[in-house]
C-alpha cells in the first residue's frame, strides 16, 4: 500500500519540476532582450501584450516569435525580426557579472558574440555558444576608470594651482596696456621733435652746401678767366708796367719787385688769431673784388704823367715774359689754396650734426614701432576668449608639438597650428558644449586646398595630468580634428562623476555576481 503512494508523490514532483522549468524557460523567452525596467510588461502571467504605440494588442505567445506583429517592432525585443523599425531600441545585454549594454537588433543570433555574457546568441536561432567574459571586461573597465580617475585628480589639482597663479592675469595685461599707451604717447612726441630737429639740420646743411658750391664755382670761373689770353698783356712794342713805374710801392724793393716778407704775408695770410677758413675767405675776397679796386698808378689808368723813364729802364722781351708767367703761376697757386681753405670745417660739422640727428630720429622711430607691436599683442591678449572663467589663460603663449604618422604637428592654443610647414589656421574661438562642458579650440583660415576650402582644425580638450598633443587626423578633406590632453579640461565635477561611475560599476558587478550565483543554484 505504501508503494503506490510513493510513486504518486514522485510523479507529482516530477510534473512540478517540468512545469517550473518550462515556466522559467518561457519567462526567459518572453523577457529576452528586455531591460529590467520593462520586465513588468513582458511576463508570462499576462495573456496579452500591447504594442508601444498602443495600436495593437497581441497574445503574449506572439512575443519574440521571430515575426513582427507590432508596426513599431516592440513585440520582438529579443530577436532580429524587427531590426530597423522606428522603435528599435536594440537588444538589451544583461551581461551578468559585468555592465549591461545594448546592441543593435540586427546583431542578435548572427553568429557573433556581442554581449559579454553571450545572451545575444543563446536564442532558438542562435548558432554559437558564447563564453561569459563579463567578469574580465568589468575588471578591465574598472582598471581604466581607476587610471582615468587618478589622472583627473592630479590634473584638477594642477589646474587649481595654475588658476591661482594666473588669477588676475587679464587685469595685469590691462594695466600693462594702459601704461604702454601712455609711454607711446610720450615717445611719439619725442619722435616728432627729433624729426623736426633732423629736418632743420638737413635744411641748414643744404643751405651751407649750396653757398660753398657757389663760392667754388666763382673761384673756378676766376681761375678760368686768369688762364685765358689777356689782350692787355705787354707786347713787343709796349713797355713793361712794372719796369716803367716811377716810384716803388710800399713793400717793393728798389727794382720794383715785392719784398720777400710782403709776398709771404699775402700768400699765407699770416694774421695772428686767423683760422684757415677765415684766411681762405679773406684771400678769395681780395681776388673776387679785384676788378673794383682803384688804380694805383698811372700805368694802370693808361694816362701819361709826362715823366717817361729813360730808355735803359725798359725791360727786354724775355724779361717781360718771365714777369707775366711768374704772376700767373702765383695767382693760380693762391686760387688753389683759397679753394682748399674754403672747403671746410663748417660744412663737415653740419653734415655730421645732421647725420647724428637723423640717426637719433631713426632709433627713436624703431623703438616706437616696437612699442606699438607690443601694444597690439597686449590688446589681443586682453580681448581674447580663454574659456569659462579664463580657465585656459595659462596656455597663452605656449605651443605643443607631436610627431603623428609621417607629419609633425604643432599647435599653439591661442596662436597658430601647423602640419609641418603647412598652416592649418589661427585660433579664433573656444567652443564650449553646454551639455557636457567640454571645450574645443577652433583654428580657421589656414592655407587653402587645391580646389577646396581653407584648412581648419578642431582640437578637442580632454582631461589629463599633463599638456600634450595626443592626436590629429583628417576625417574630411582639409578639415582636421585632434585631441589635446590638458589639466585645464579637468574639473571637480568631472572627478566627482568618475568617482560615482566607479562606485556604480562596483555595485553592478556585485549585483550581477549575486544574480549569477542564484541562477546556478
Amino acid at each position: 500500500m505504501r508503494r503506490p503512494h510513493v510513486l504518486a508523490l514522485v510523479l507529482v514532483l516530477g510534473l512540478t519540476v517540468v512545469h517550473t522549468a518550462r515556466a522559467d524557460a518561457r519567462r526567459r523567452h518572453v523577457r529576452r532582450g528586455v531591460a529590467p525596467i520593462d520586465h513588468h510588461r513582458f511576463t508570462e502571467t499576462h495573456t496579452t501584450f500591447q504594442c508601444d504605440d498602443a495600436s495593437t494588442v497581441i497574445s503574449i505567445d506572439r512575443v519574440n516569435d521571430e515575426y513582427c506583429d507590432c508596426v513599431d517592432g516592440s513585440d520582438e525585443p529579443g530577436t532580429s525580426a524587427c531590426a530597423g523599425r522606428g522603435n528599435d531600441r536594440g537588444f538589451y545585454c544583461v551581461n551578468a557579472g559585468g555592465v549591461a549594454t545594448r546592441v543593435p537588433a540586427s546583431r542578435v543570433d548572427d553568429g557573433v558574440c556581442d554581449c559579454c555574457d553571450g545572451s545575444d546568441e543563446d536564442g532558438e536561432m542562435g548558432s554559437v555558444k558564447c563564453a561569459n567574459t563579463c567578469g574580465e571586461e568589468a575588471r578591465a573597465r574598472r582598471e581604466g576608470l581607476m587610471k582615468t580617475l587618478r589622472e583627473a585628480t592630479r590634473g584638477e589639482r594642477r589646474r587649481a594651482k595654475e588658476a591661482d597663479k594666473a588669477r588676475g592675469r587679464r587685469e595685469e595685461w590691462k594695466r600693462e596696456r594702459d601704461a604702454l599707451e601712455e609711454k607711446i604717447g610720450e615717445k611719439r612726441k619725442r619722435v616728432d621733435k627729433l624729426l623736426r630737429e633732423a629736418e632743420e639740420a638737413e635744411a641748414e646743411e643744404r643751405k651751407i652746401r649750396e653757398e660753398e658750391e657757389a663760392k667754388r664755382r666763382t673761384l673756378e670761373e676766376m681761375k678760368s678767366n686768369d688762364d685765358a689770353p689777356n689782350d692787355d698783356a705787354p707786347n713787343d712794342d709796349a713797355p713793361n708796367a712794372a719796369a716803367t713805374t716811377n716810384g716803388n710801392d710800399e713793400g717793393d724793393d728798389e727794382n720794383g719787385r715785392p719784398t720777400e716778407e710782403t709776398t709771404a704775408g699775402e700768400d699765407a695770410g699770416e694774421i695772428i688769431g686767423e683760422t684757415d677758413e677765415e684766411r681762405g675767405k679773406r684771400i678769395a675776397s681780395q681776388w673776387i673784388s679785384n676788378d673794383d679796386a682803384p688804380p694805383e698808378s698811372a700805368e694802370e689808368t693808361g694816362e701819361d704823367d709826362g715823366n717817361d723813364a729813360p730808355i735803359d729802364a725798359r725791360v727786354d722781351e724775355g724779361d717781360a715774359d718771365d714777369v707775366v708767367s711768374s704772376g700767373r703761376s702765383k695767382l693760380r697757386s693762391m686760387f688753389d689754396r683759397a679753394r682748399r681753405l674754403l672747403k671746410p670745417s663748417r660744412d663737415e660739422a653740419l653734415a655730421a650734426q645732421a647725420s647724428k640727428r637723423r640717426d637719433a630720429h631713426d632709433a627713436a622711430r624703431r623703438e616706437l614701432d616696437d612699442m606699438n607691436d607690443k601694444l597690439d599683442e597686449l590688446r589681443a591678449k586682453v580681448d581674447r576668449d580663454y574659456g569659462p572663467d579664463d580657465v585656459l589663460i595659462s596656455l597663452s603663449g605656449q605651443c605643443f608639438e607631436q610627431k603623428i604618422d609621417k607629419y609633425t604637428y604643432s599647435a599653439c592654443p591661442f596662436g597658430e597650428a601647423k602640419q609641418d610647414d603647412v598652416r592649418l589656421g589661427k585660433n579664433v574661438a573656444v567652443r564650449v558644449d553646454d551639455a557636457t562642458g567640454s571645450m574645443t579650440l577652433k583654428f580657421e583660415n589656414g592655407e587653402g586646398c587645391w580646389n577646396g576650402p581653407s584648412r581648419s582644425l578642431a582640437l578637442a580638450l580632454e582631461c589629463s595630468d599633463e599638456n600634450r598633443l595626443a592626436s590629429i587626423e583628417e576625417p574630411s578633406r582639409c578639415e582636421y580634428a585632434g585631441v589635446f590632453h590638458t589639466p585645464f579640461a579637468c574639473s571637480p565635477t568631472m572627478v566627482s562623476n568618475l568617482e560615482n561611475e566607479l562606485a556604480e560599476l562596483d555595485r553592478v558587478v556585485a549585483a550581477a555576481s549575486r544574480d549569477a550565483s542564484r541562477d546556478e543554484l
